[in-house]
């Protein structure tokens, strides 16, 4: 019997078409992917954006008392990792300031959180932020805070982008005029756009994907082990295998 009223979200979409096996062990089975100074580091710094532009003061200052604030040393293995991340979000905040912190849109909105409708089910999620320019010209922005700069291509046809264009117009009642993503860690903001052939797409991906979620389709993908989180404890893992074979 399907069940219609599970909630989905471009995590959960994006980690079942990375493996759908990975889909059951982290949203079925609660095998949470354990903290790590990638993540911890990328937590931080949206904690940080977040309470400082939630903040009635816009001054380097701020910024940092937000940093002091939601620097967070969880997940690191010694505290020299601790101390090299510190000092790259130190330098990544620094470089914001100097580039977009200075000044401040018309209205922001930041951690935007949405629930909307794909289909028959529910499509939730949280937009990094959204401005408005005096001329009322709206932006969606998408952070970033890997090392890895993506080409323009793979942001044009990033799942995410398309899909979060898509909750502005049904639950926010907009289409941002630009979109774009910011990647942190080389102080840069790249610019895309989408259609409604580019938005739709990313809609049927979604429903076919809730589809077979909801048909308990969990094949494993065994072509992407090496790069899971679970290559060591999944029962369909084939690197434990390669490296018995050796």
């Amino acid at each position: 019997m399907r069940d219609n009223t599970f909630k989905i979200s471009y995590s959960r979409i994006n980690t079942y078409l990375f493996c759908p096996q990975k889909y059951k062990l982290v949203y079925l089975d609660n095998k949470y992917i354990p903290l790590n100074a990638d993540i911890s580091f990328g937590l931080s710094i949206h904690k940080i954006l977040e309470h400082y532009y939630k903040s009635s003061e816009y001054t380097y200052e701020s910024m940092i008392d937000s940093f002091n604030l939601h620097w967070d040393s969880s997940g690191y293995e010694t505290p020299q990792d601790v101390y090299v991340y510190y000092l790259r979000a130190k330098k990544t905040l620094k470089d914001f300031w100097n580039t977009y912190g200075k000044s401040k849109p018309k209205n922001i909105l930041t951690e935007k959180r949405f629930e909307t409708n794909i289909g028959q089910y529910q499509f939730i999620g949280i937009i990094d932020r959204i401005d408005e320019s005096e001329d009322g010209t709206r932006e969606l922005v998408d952070y970033k805070t890997h090392k890895t700069i993506w080409t323009q291509e793979t942001i044009d046809n990033d799942l995410q982008l398309s899909l979060y264009c898509y909750a502005c117009k049904t639950a926010l009642g907009f289409l941002p005029e630009k979109i774009a993503i910011y990647f942190l860690s080389h102080n840069r903001k790249i610019y895309t756009s989408r259609n409604e052939d580019k938005i739709q797409h990313a809609v049927n991906v979604s429903l076919e994907v809730a589809d077979k979620i909801n048909k308990s389709e969990f094949d494993p993908n065994t072509s992407k082990c090496q790069y899971c989180d679970f290559k060591n404890s999944c029962d369909y893992s084939i690197v434990n295998d390669k490296e018995e074979t050796k």
